[in-house]
């Protein structure tokens, strides 16, 4: 319906039709004015004040001013708008902003550029003023490496300043005298000496450069080796806790089955000395008739304390097999930790339940051990108390009470022992068995990843054998060609020193005048720099294309929510019979959805076709506009429909932190703190990383990582838009009414 009403009326078709070619303007606009910028620094004004007072030496009566070379070439120059003009006419004009910048050459510029001729040299220096407040980039440009501008700058004084010392050299030639000129040649000689020092010096660096990177890559090639023995030591680490933890699971139920029987054994132990205090009772309640009868009987319970005693020997010597196995298995574990620089958690967890272990088992084997120490005794007491009762030499009262105290003393001893097998030794097996096998699952775990990424580092070292050897190769033609280099300079210093030698002036002025362009390279060595561009693009204008895009598309949705009503009237949902909230949402977002569509439409075809930007992939950029202008639609009319003129609003501040956060201009990581905080969750980001994949072209699965993040916009936005909304329709309604109370907005 609301298709079908903005195409039957004139009025509304026409603002249609400029809804959806603004956005497309303000694009294209601003992409064609950054196309190539730096194509027209021809246009750029820069004065030159030339202030040399030139050069004479003592050693030459012959005046050099090396600034009247250096205007002179600069007039020639056409990469620049070089103005020369006076230094008061340079200064005034910086400040006024008549110039963009100034370069004056000082009054010693010649002084300290022939310095080499000197035993007291100086660097030269040209002094660069820039009027910052004209341009926004101005420091940048003058600061920075990177900029184009004072890159031109630079390779034009290094050419005119190697230009410059070539022709004066060759006056140098032409006007010397014979003094001088031998003077002359013992200071140049002594100068190609340093210099071949120098380079000879430099190549041997590199040299040792180039074997320290073949060192380098068969450390890499070898580490393959170490990858595997260290997946071995792994594998063999894991193996070492799943046999420790099956040894001491076993080892644990073991216990566990013998549990009930070692305790019963001793429960037997404790219960049967209850029953010989009752015969040692009874022995003695018939001791009045017989006293040899009470002897024989109490030899009798001797005979069965001494069938007690070895049954407790046979458990003390049991216990103390599985304290040697607990002892075997700390250090064997210890031992396999110990090729680690540092315990886990895990690990040591496993040693101190192992440790606890220990000090339970040694616990119990002194309390058994005790325990039979005192069933010793007490057989030996009974059986020395029989003795005496048949010779007569003690009381059958006395020898009753002494032997219900030892009797009573030996049950004692087998509770104890009862007790810390029950109350100490069992739980700290239990918890032993379960510290390691922790510590199995974590190395499983552990393999697991050590696997994938030796895995990895394999692949990885790989790679950098190959890089390796080609940094060496490069390395190599380096310390050649500086040898190559040096082998030149020895020439010309050789050559030089014999003509020094013979006197002969005349050879001395041919050589000086014969090769300027070596010498002059102590005035000026410029570097050539080979810079290979990975996705290349062809112009700034193509560069900043995703950036205008972009926001260009943004304004399109803020001019759609603005113009068009986020909301049916309540007349048309009377004639439609009363909508829900969420058929009003969905069925107006409809018109704002099509109108989207054709102003991303647009906008790309004028991109491709009319600007004719660079684009690697032409379908993927129609279709990356098109969700992008639907995602932007999508959280401005979520916006809008929330929250009213509030929402336009900050449909626009979040405008204006895009601009300035999402990495458009700058990379994020020179931006300050709170943009990079906030740079991840900006629609921005996702929509300019997937046209630069366009444009310049698309690494691995980059595409579908930003599409994805891009798409995760649309939940939030129907979220707030659906739900969320809800309890601020009458909030709405009343900041509404407010506003219109005011007769103005």
């Amino acid at each position: 319906m609301d298709l079908h009403r903005s195409t039957m009326n004139v009025i509304a078709g026409i603002v249609c039709l400029g809804l959806v070619i603004v956005p497309s303007l303000y694009a294209w606009f601003n992409i064609a004015g950054s196309w190539d910028p730096y194509s027209n620094t021809k246009n750029l004004k820069v004065a030159v004040a030339n202030t040399d007072e030139g050069y004479t030496s003592d050693l030459m009566p012959l005046s050099i001013n090396v600034g009247d070379k250096v205007t002179s070439a600069l007039r020639e120059n056409d990469q620049i708008g070089w103005l020369i003009t006076s230094e008061q006419d340079a200064l005034e004009g910086v400040r006024s902003g008549q110039y963009y910048a100034a370069v004056i050459i000082p009054p010693n510029f010649s002084r300290d550029l022939l310095g080499m001729l000197s035993a007291d040299p100086h660097t030269s220096a040209l002094d660069f003023y820039v009027n910052e407040k004209e341009n926004a980039i101005a420091n940048v440009v003058t600061s920075k490496a990177s900029s184009a501008l004072k890159n031109q700058i630079d390779t034009t004084f290094a050419q005119t300043v190697s230009s410059v010392g070539s022709s004066v050299l060759g006056d140098l030639g032409s006007y010397l005298g014979s003094d001088e000129m031998t003077q002359l040649a013992n200071r140049i000689v002594a100068s190609l000496d340093h210099t071949q020092q120098t380079l000879t010096s430099t190549a041997a660096n590199v040299k040792s450069y180039g074997a320290l990177v073949s060192s380098a890559k068969s450390l890499v090639e070898g580490s393959a080796g170490l990858v595997g023995t260290e997946k071995n030591s792994t594998s063999d680490l894991q193996d070492a806790l799943n046999g420790a933890s099956s040894g001491v699971g076993s080892l644990k139920d073991a216990l566990g089955s013998a549990s009930s029987t070692v305790s019963d054994a001793l429960t037997s132990g404790s219960d049967s000395l209850d029953s010989i205090k009752d015969s040692i009772d009874s022995v003695f309640d018939k001791a009045g008739s017989s006293t040899t009868q009470v002897a024989n009987d109490l030899e009798s319970i001797a005979g069965t304390l001494n069938g007690r005693k070895e049954a407790v020997d046979a458990l003390l010597g049991g216990f103390t097999a599985q304290r040697d196995q607990l002892q075997e298995l700390r250090d064997r574990l210890e031992d396999e930790y110990n090729q680690d620089n540092q315990l886990t958690a895990a690990e040591r967890a496993v040693l101190r339940s192992l440790d606890r272990a220990l000090e339970a088992s040694e616990r119990a084997l002194a309390s058994l051990s005790a325990a039979s120490q005192s069933l010793e005794e007490l057989g030996a007491e009974i059986s020395q108390m029989a003795q005496e009762l048949k010779d007569g030499t003690t009381s059958a009262a006395d020898a009753k009470a002494k032997l219900e105290g030892l009797v009573e003393g030996s049950k004692t001893s087998l509770d104890s022992a009862k007790g810390t097998f029950n109350d100490d030794v069992a739980p700290s097996l239990t918890s032993l068995s379960e510290a390691i096998t922790q510590s199995a699952d974590d190395a499983g775990a552990l393999k697991g990843g050590l696997d994938s990424t030796l895995q990895a580092l394999a692949v990885t070292g790989d790679s950098a054998a190959q890089d390796l050897e080609s940094i060496q190769e490069a390395l190599d033609k380096v310390s050649g060609d500086l040898n190559g280099a040096s082998e030149d300079v020895s020439t010309l210093k050789e050559r030089l020193a014999a003509a020094v030698a013979s006197q002969d002036v005349e050879s001395i002025r041919a050589i000086l005048a014969e090769d300027p362009q070596e010498l002059s390279q102590f005035l000026s060595a410029p570097v050539d720099l080979k810079r290979v561009a990975v996705f290349p693009v062809a112009n700034n204008g193509s560069a900043m294309a995703p950036m205008y895009n972009s926001l260009a598309l943004w304004v399109g949705a803020i001019i759609l929510v603005v113009m068009l009503k986020v909301e049916p009237s309540k007349k048309e949902e009377a004639q439609l019979g009363g909508l829900t909230l969420t058929q009003a949402y969905l069925g107006r977002l409809g018109i704002f959805l099509v109108l989207a569509t054709l102003q991303a439409a647009l906008l790309c075809a004028g991109d491709l076709f009319y600007l004719q930007i660079q684009c690697e992939h032409v379908g993927l950029m129609f279709l990356t506009c098109i969700l992008v202008s639907l995602v932007f639609t999508n959280i401005t009319y979520a916006l809008t429909v929330s929250f009213g003129d509030v929402g336009k609003a900050l449909a626009v501040i979040l405008m204006v932190i895009q601009i300035a956060g999402a990495g458009g201009s700058f990379p994020v990581q020179m931006l300050p703190a709170p943009f990079q905080a906030v740079y991840p969750f900006l629609p921005f980001v996702q929509s300019m990383q997937l046209m630069r994949g366009c444009i310049g072209g698309i690494y691995g699965n980059d595409f579908v990582v930003h599409l994805l993040g891009l798409l995760g916009f649309l939940a939030p936005a129907l979220i707030l838009g659906l739900v969320l909304r809800r309890p601020l329709v009458r909030l709405n309604h009343w900041i509404e009414h407010q506003l219109a109370s005011t007769k103005v907005m």
